[in-house]
């Protein structure tokens, strides 16, 4: 197993000897400072690869992306074994499935997992039900009646949180600009509706605080795009 001094250079070598076509960035062509001595990265159409070390550990820890999204996570000491997971990725395109059948250390991302494998109403259904464990563990800061409620209104939507603060989406896993959604806060006993938690004067007709959780969905209602929105999976739409 070989030991690393510099891991861009290092692992660009290790491409090199298998004939990859990958090319790792370096400080000559980003606009990003970076430690390329603990960092290395590369993108190759929608996929993205990222190796980092870290101070104390002996393992180089390995992310791989698909459209913004984590496809899984690899810890290994093994720079070669990197370099090929690498050119498999990004070079030769093989789907993570083959790669975790061939590389151990490959932890698919189970989001990921769920995406490539499950209908768009599962994906939801187990969304939702995380969302309400986490906040029946006390992990998010929301009222677990209130997010039930909301559950039975917007189950058709996606569902994510921003510092306890509820939005949805049309596209799983991505904030989509063009479906504005409001921000859902609980304080307590109060629910929190609007697109800017500020006064300003632009958007304060927009704002709208209450006890009531009816009144909560129907304002929330008042403030989503209008029509039915066809949910959409970034890999099968």
């Amino acid at each position: 197993m070989k030991e690393t001094t510099h891991l861009t250079n290092d692992l660009q070598v290790e491409l090199d000897k298998i004939g990859s076509t990958v090319r790792l960035k370096t400080e000559n062509n980003s606009f990003i400072k970076m430690n390329y001595k603990d960092w290395a990265g590369a993108i190759v159409n929608s996929r993205f690869i990222e190796v980092s070390t870290y101070v104390g550990l002996n393992d180089k820890h390995l992310q791989l992306e698909e459209r913004g999204i984590i496809a899984c996570n690899s810890y290994t000491n093994d720079i070669v074994e990197i370099a090929t997971i690498i050119d498999k990725w990004l070079g030769k395109q093989l789907d993570i499935f083959q790669l975790a059948e061939q590389h151990k250390s490959i932890k698919i991302n189970k989001t990921y997992q769920d995406l490539k494998t499950l209908s768009v109403d599962e994906i939801l259904k187990h969304r939702w039900k995380y969302f309400s464990e986490e906040i029946a563990k006390g992990t998010l800061c929301f009222k677990l009646d209130v997010f039930e409620e909301f559950r039975k209104h917007f189950y058709h939507l996606y569902p994510t949180f921003s510092h306890d603060n509820l939005i949805f989406s049309n596209v799983i896993e991505q904030i989509n600009d063009d479906f504005k959604s409001p921000i859902v806060f609980c304080d307590k006993d109060v629910i929190w509706i609007g697109f800017f938690k500020d006064n300003s004067e632009e958007e304060g007709e927009k704002t709208f605080k209450t006890k009531d959780i009816k009144q909560a969905i129907e304002m929330t209602k008042k403030l989503l795009p209008k029509g039915k929105h066809k949910i959409i999976n970034p890999w099968t739409n």
